[in-house]
């Protein structure tokens, strides 16, 4: 009985925690709407004063006066208080005066005009519009002129999508749905009723049940909106329970970083401003329909993150978290997720690795995106080369980031950061910011770059997107590490690049090993890349960088990052300016220009090393060193000393090194592919060890064998293997790798 009790009381307080939430909702949303009804006379006024039309996007009006009639009209449903639906109604039915301030006969100079500007040419704009107006067509407070009035906008308005019913797995061709959806709903019986709901049903079959073509967390969450909002309006509730959502919504959640949201990556600002309220109203929609409460959660995080920002939210943003008081629900309570480090979500579709050390602000946090363009969507993605102007991207709205570290988070600080969005139309001076120069990754072109120019200078060109292919080679989250292993393949420019991030997760810094192979002879520039907004410090073969601010945000100052290169034969490291997430910044670079063969390779290492800005940051260099090994370039070992701590650090960049040249099976051979090095010998692709005076530990993947001092600690047993290709003996004894593997000893019991 007293457990039952208990129970109903957590019950209780959950829901009303919940229930506190949908109030605080409801009350942001009330100043939001008051302040937006203040402000609309001199928005509107301000937009006068440059209204001339735009040679991309002819007549656009303001979205300011349509935000705040939907708003209104979200709380005349909530409220019944006849004031918001006046002023929803006297919004609406102004809304197309604003045509007056097109210029005479400019009608007649865009073929789309031919029968008049409609009152809503930005089908952004449209879904909020309608809404509204379903939220007060009943109230007495609109006029028989009013509502025939607005009912005529709507019409026109949405008959103008028909000239542009832009389609596909994307967030334009959703919102396009979506307010042909509802000018449906809302006008029933109109002539073009039937039509219009045809074609939302025509734009909305792409992206029902189906992965987005996008990759940008400014668009995912307006996809996801607009895709949960013409689901309400078609009545399909089969769009929530499909295992496409589902995935969704665990990719989003286990994307959120220590900054409270999702990351910005493709097009996208920090924090995501176009997304985030609107990914508060997708997160309350996933957690009622999978009764989810790391979702809820998700949903107060980016809530939270939106209100620190500002104490009043803009109106734009009050719309969007209508939606998130709509679809919460009051029976699922917000739990933090748990787990570290992990992909995100898969290889395939995904395509990140997030490096994790809590879900809290103060926590270690890195994103690593090598999503590239993909094999799915390719109708949609062949639609849009062939109709808009999609140079610069990868379908679309993505960058050029493939392999790049995304964002670098520690104890509040931003020590990594992306590019941000463009600065203007189509993509800005150099593609800004969505070519690979502009990211936290290796950069590579042909030719030779002269000593006497610059490094970007040499890098840059009009900003056109280059298809790569991209794979996940390997991930495990190992007893004192967490590893990620991606390659990136560029068939044009003729090189293949494997990333291996390694974090040590105590005392917490991060080694990037990228090992890049020739696939053609060719004269080859290579170039590690990072980015800052300062650069503190510099020495030799290090930085220590910091970002403390991008526009509209300020970052927490206590830390800063040593960028250190310790492998330096025939490179060469230095430092640029640059404009990068508007704000002028610095790119730290090392580089090399080379004659290769096919097959050569070249390697980078780079330390990265978060630490207080009260610590020099040469004082931690002397700790790490590089091994030399028994295959120099194809595979690469750094010694790392803490007090009575020595920790190896091995990666095999060569992966074919180990592969006989015989046709059998297993084709392993552990003499071909071994590297000794320090203390340690293997055929491994991944090794990673900690010695005390007293005892060993190691971790290692996919080898035969790993020897220590001369005795082997783990070893592979041999099996017979029949069944040999082109008829070879049935009888064939071989060694299978082992996918990995973790111990620990004394050396005293390993007779050391």
């Amino acid at each position: 009985m007293k457990v039952r009790l208990t129970m109903v009381l957590l019950c209780a307080l959950a829901f009303q925690v919940v229930q506190a939430q949908k109030r605080e909702y409801l009350e942001d949303i009330r100043a939001a709407a008051e302040k937006g009804w203040n402000d609309d006379p001199a928005v509107v006024a301000a937009w006068k004063k440059h209204a001339d039309p735009n040679v991309l996007w002819g007549y656009n009006p303001p979205a300011h006066p349509v935000y705040c009639a939907a708003v209104s009209g979200f709380l005349f449903e909530q409220t019944h208080e006849r004031v918001y639906a006046e002023r929803a109604a006297a919004l609406l039915s102004s809304y197309g005066d604003l045509r007056a301030s097109i210029p005479h006969g400019y009608a007649g100079s865009r073929i789309e005009y031919e029968n008049g500007v409609p009152s809503l040419t930005n089908f952004f704009f449209l879904p909020p519009y309608v809404r509204a107006y379903l939220a007060i067509r009943s109230s007495d407070a609109l006029d028989a002129r009013q509502r025939a009035n607005i009912e005529g906008e709507i019409a026109e308005s949405v008959d103008f999508i028909f000239r542009f019913p832009e389609w596909g797995a994307h967030n334009r061709a959703m919102l396009r749905a979506e307010a042909l959806a509802y000018a449906a709903l809302a006008l029933p019986s109109h002539p073009h009723a039937a039509k219009w709901r045809q074609m939302a049903q025509v734009l909305a079959s792409d992206n029902i049940r189906s992965w987005e073509i996008e990759d940008a967390s400014n668009y995912n969450p307006v996809w996801l909106h607009a895709l949960f909002s013409y689901a309400s309006a078609a009545g399909d509730s089969g769009v929530y329970t499909s295992a496409v959502m589902r995935y969704y919504m665990e990719y989003y959640t286990r994307l959120i970083s220590p900054a409270g949201t999702v990351p910005d990556f493709g097009d996208a600002g920090w924090n995501n401003a176009s997304g985030g309220l609107r990914l508060v109203a997708v997160f309350e929609k996933g957690a009622a329909v999978f009764r989810d409460p790391a979702l809820k959660w998700a949903a107060q995080s980016v809530y939270n993150t939106a209100k620190r920002r500002e104490s009043i939210l803009g109106i734009d943003e009050a719309y969007h978290l209508a939606d998130a008081f709509r679809w919460a629900a009051e029976s699922v309570s917000p739990v933090v997720p748990s787990g570290g480090s992990q992909e995100v979500l898969d290889d395939v579709v995904g395509k990140k690795v997030v490096f994790r050390g809590g879900w809290d602000s103060s926590a270690s946090y890195l994103l690593l995106n090598y999503r590239d363009e993909g094999d799915g969507g390719w109708l949609s993605r062949q639609y849009l080369r062939q109709t808009i102007t999609v140079e610069e991207e990868k379908m679309t709205h993505g960058h050029a980031d493939e392999n790049s570290i995304v964002l670098l988070m520690d104890r509040g600080s931003v020590l990594l950061h992306d590019g941000g969005y463009r600065d203007s139309l189509p993509s800005g001076r150099f593609g800004a910011w969505r070519q690979d120069y502009f990211h936290n990754r290796i950069v590579a072109r042909k030719n030779k770059r002269d000593m006497s120019q610059s490094l970007l200078a040499f890098v840059r060109n009009s900003g056109a997107y280059r298809r790569v292919k991209t794979e996940k080679i390997d991930f495990l989250a190992l007893r004192s590490v967490d590893m990620s292993r991606t390659r990136l393949v560029d068939e044009e420019l003729g090189y293949r690049w494997d990333r291996v991030i390694t974090w040590v997760r105590d005392p917490g810094y991060y080694v990037v090993v990228d090992g890049i192979q020739a696939i053609r002879p060719e004269y080859f520039t290579f170039a590690s890349l990072w980015h800052a907004q300062n650069v503190l410090e510099r020495g030799e073969h290090y930085f220590d960088i910091a970002t403390d601010s991008v526009p509209g945000y300020r970052f927490p100052p206590g830390r800063s990052l040593l960028v250190f290169f310790p492998e330096t034969y025939a490179k060469t490291e230095g430092v640029e300016d640059e404009r990068r997430h508007s704000q002028q910044e610095h790119v730290v670079f090392q580089t090399i220009s080379s004659q290769y063969k096919a097959l050569d390779m070249e390697l980078f290492v780079t330390v990265l090393v978060p630490h207080d800005r009260s610590v020099s940051p040469r004082s931690f260099i002397p700790a790490f060193r590089l091994l030399p090994t028994s295959a120099p370039y194809r595979a690469v070992a750094l010694e790392v000393t803490r007090g009575n701590l020595k920790s190896t650090l091995f990666v095999k960049l060569d992966l074919e090194m180990e592969i006989a040249r015989e046709n059998i099976r297993p084709r392993y051979l552990y003499d071909a592919g071994r590297v000794r090095f320090g203390d340690f010998e293997t055929d491994a692709h991944f090794l990673y060890a900690e010695e005390t005076p007293d005892s060993i530990r190691y971790s290692a993947s996919n080898m035969l064998k790993v020897v220590y001092r001369g005795k082997a600690l783990m070893e592979a047993l041999p099996n017979t293997h029949g069944l040999q290709p082109d008829g070879g003996p049935d009888n064939h004894v071989g060694y299978s790798k082992w996918r990995y593997w973790e111990e620990a000893f004394s050396l005293k019991e390993k007779g050391q």
